[in-house]
């Protein structure tokens, strides 16, 4: 798991206390690493301090001004600070997003300005006013004005899913981290990181350009595009990637993937952890496409296609083995 996807992994956590796979992901987390309980405590003790929030008004606008010139102005600092003891720089960031949530309650308005903070355990939605809709993943950051007049949004933070509603006369916009996106109607995933931001392609056409003057790509259905945040290149993946989008849509096509990138996939739709007995397992490649199917439902394709004995370890973990 990356630095930067802790913090959402751990409130998902936090906020659903019952959910048995969860909990289990959680503990197996604070296993990998002597470090992880102590960072998981600072977590536990932010969330339940935001929970004893007054009922009192919060400046949204300034909350995220203040939290983006920290991020800013401290840049240098904080790559020190991540390498030794990053979790004491995620707790002075993490109240003021909590407290965001906490007044917005999903979102906030401010200046004709709308923030969206997805919420829930998997993933979260919103149907724009020009009736697009956008699905997200928990803690992804939404920002649109409330007008919609020239059909744009900006991606903050995190990753999402557009099915966006087609307009001949006006293109719609999406500006992420380094990244700017442009279509007339299609449906298309990103997923926004502080080392690059990527797009893939569900249907339609997309074109992806960096926040500079270098050549952007267009990218097709079953193609990904990727924006480095050092060097500002855009340049076009090899591959067939509409297995990125599945998470939102219900549909995960792999073409020729290998079991490691099946399993990997899957584990993140899923909320489970699926691994193989043998390492070398994970280099077959398969073509096979899972819609609105259960987690066990396509398990047993896999188990019927390479001849495999998917065991249950606990609520939450499945161990893949060849049959003798």
């Amino acid at each position: 798991m990356k630095k930067e996807e802790v913090p959402g992994f751990i409130i998902a956590c936090l906020s659903e206390p019952d959910n048995a796979a969860k909990q289990q992901q959680l503990e197996d987390w604070l296993l990998e690493d002597e470090t992880h309980p102590a960072v998981l405590e600072e977590y536990r003790r932010l969330w339940q301090a935001a929970a004893q929030l007054p009922e009192s008004d919060f400046d949204m606008a300034t909350g995220w001004e203040n939290l983006q010139q920290t991020t800013v102005l401290r840049q240098p600092a904080m790559m020190t600070i991540f390498r030794h003891h990053w979790w004491k720089a995620a707790a002075v960031l993490l109240p003021v997003i909590l407290v965001a949530a906490w007044w917005a309650s999903h979102y906030g308005q401010q200046g004709g300005m709308v923030t969206y903070i997805a919420q829930g355990s998997l993933k979260d939605s919103l149907q724009l006013p020009d009736g697009s809709k956008v699905f997200l993943r928990p803690g992804t950051v939404l920002r649109y004005h409330k007008s919609f007049k020239s059909r744009a949004v900006e991606l903050q933070s995190g990753e999402a899913f557009f099915e966006i509603v087609k307009n001949e006369q006006q293109r719609f916009t999406v500006t992420a981290i380094h990244a700017g996106v442009e279509v007339l109607g299609t449906s298309f995933n990103i997923k926004t990181s502080t080392e690059y931001t990527d797009v893939a392609v569900w249907d339609g056409k997309v074109k992806l350009n960096a926040d500079n003057d270098l050549p952007g790509v267009i990218l097709t259905p079953a193609t990904m595009g990727k924006v480095d945040a050092y060097t500002g290149q855009v340049e076009k993946l090899a591959g067939a990637f509409e297995y990125r989008c599945g998470w939102a849509n219900n549909d995960v096509s792999f073409s020729n993937q290998s079991l490691g990138t099946v399993l990997n996939t899957l584990s993140s739709i899923h909320q489970v952890r699926l691994r193989a007995a043998d390492t070398a397992m994970l280099q077959e490649n398969i073509t096979v496409r899972f819609k609105n199917i259960t987690l066990n439902e396509a398990l047993a394709v896999i188990r019927e296609m390479l001849d495999l004995k998917v065991d249950q370890v606990s609520s939450a973990e499945y161990i893949l083995r060849k049959m003798k």
